[in-house]
């Protein structure tokens, strides 16, 4: 009898770390694939998107034609001559316009840039970590599922301001990976329908001033200031504030595995940011969180950026948006108040009522094909229900995976 017991209990504590192997494969590999796959599409969704702008892109010419008037002149009664006529000649001048100079304050070209969520907005190129990517809008669990994420709270890449992006570093391509690599100095290229921007990696000591830092009552540990990046809690949504400058802002967990902490990287935009842009829709900017790699379905709405919002009438610019001045340094740490840094990588906790019932469904297929094998043959049972057994067990397993904070 005792044999007998602790023969079920070996068999079950071997079933379970098999079922448990395979979790861990399917987040290290099943996962990549998924994200592959729709970085392919994103890919294609993204070229599309740059060849629809066209002409309107890089360098584009603008001729400007003054076409030919004629003015007659009606002399009066007594003269011989009763019309004089006189014409100008046509003239055309062509100016090649720099690439984020164009006047840009079209719905068109607004649809481009403020993107739904999900959606392709830009290709980041990061040489000394190996990757390229496309981002996506967003940075909910679906959306952290296909490639890197844009905060919507935050500027789009290449214009003036803090632009955030998160990323996954274990799982889901692992965009993110290697961010702890990066050092001062490194390139990270960025390419949106508005041009190419290339942003250089600062140091803590670069990026977060000592009176940003003693007024948030956070220190930056002496190892880390000679580095690339930072480690902060999810709560430290000012890492997504404004600093008067104009950069672009990494997020991942930290460490890997875990959903603990955030690592920071802050890279400076080194080349031209765009110079005009048409202003975000009324509905564009939610708040997003410091990401987590999974969380809650939940987006509080946000509000659109005062300084993006153009009075085409009054603007002394001539309709296009200009950036306003930085907030002030005591507001850094209150800018993006209502997002953390847990969206999309916390673990969103209404899959796992649905893991449990998907887990269970699997273990009755498995236990109705096994009591099927002791009453007609084994082998045969064993291959008919190994598909729905395993169909199942993904199902879970993709549930479960949208539970658990990602590393």
């Amino acid at each position: 009898m005792l044999s007998r017991a602790l023969g079920a209990v070996g068999r079950f504590l071997i079933t379970t770390g098999v079922v448990v192997l395979l979790f861990v494969a399917y987040q290290l590999w099943g996962t990549g694939f998924q994200e592959a796959s729709a970085q392919n599409s994103l890919s294609d969704e993204f070229e599309e998107l740059l060849a629809e702008r066209g002409a309107a892109i890089d360098g584009t010419v603008v001729s400007t034609t003054v076409a030919p008037t004629t003015t007659s002149t009606t002399a009066p009664p007594d003269t011989t001559s009763s019309t004089v006529a006189s014409s100008t000649t046509t003239t055309t001048t062509t100016t090649t316009i720099p690439f984020g100079a164009l006047p840009v304050l079209d719905d068109e070209l607004a649809e481009r840039i403020y993107r739904a969520n999900g959606e392709a907005i830009a290709r980041i190129v990061i040489p000394a970590i190996d990757v390229r990517k496309v981002v996506v809008e967003g940075v909910k669990v679906e959306d952290l599922r296909n490639g890197p994420g844009h905060y919507k709270s935050t500027r789009i890449p290449g214009h003036k301001g803090n632009s955030g992006v998160a990323g996954h570093r274990t799982t889901y391509g692992a965009p993110f990976n290697r961010i702890d690599e990066l050092l001062p100095g490194d390139e990270i290229n960025v390419r949106t329908v508005q041009g190419f921007f290339t942003y250089r990696v600062m140091s803590a000591a670069e990026a977060f001033a000592p009176e940003i830092i003693g007024q948030l009552d956070y220190t930056v540990p002496e190892e880390s200031k000679a580095g690339g990046h930072i480690i902060v809690q999810p709560a430290d949504t000012w890492v997504l504030g404004d600093f008067g400058d104009d950069r672009l802002t990494l997020t991942a967990c930290h460490p890997k595995l875990s959903a603990a902490r955030r690592i920071i990287v802050a890279a400076e935009l080194v080349s031209d940011p765009v110079l005009s842009s048409p202003p975000p829709p009324a509905d564009y900017i939610a708040a997003d969180s410091l990401a987590t790699e999974d969380v809650d379905e939940s987006e509080a709405t946000g509000v659109v950026d005062e300084d993006e919002v153009v009075d085409e009438e009054n603007d002394a610019s001539g309709g296009v948006a200009q950036p306003a001045e930085p907030p002030p340094v005591s507001e850094a740490a209150n800018i993006v108040a209502d997002d953390l840094l847990d969206e999309g990588l916390n673990g969103e906790r209404g899959a796992l009522r649905p893991a449990i019932l998907w887990g269970l469904a699997a273990i009755a297929v498995y236990v109705a094909f096994k009591e099927l094998g002791r009453r007609w043959r084994m082998w045969p049972a064993i291959v008919l229900g190994i598909a729905p057994v395993v169909v199942l067990m993904a199902l879970s397993f993709e549930k479960i995976d949208r539970f658990l904070p990602a590393g």
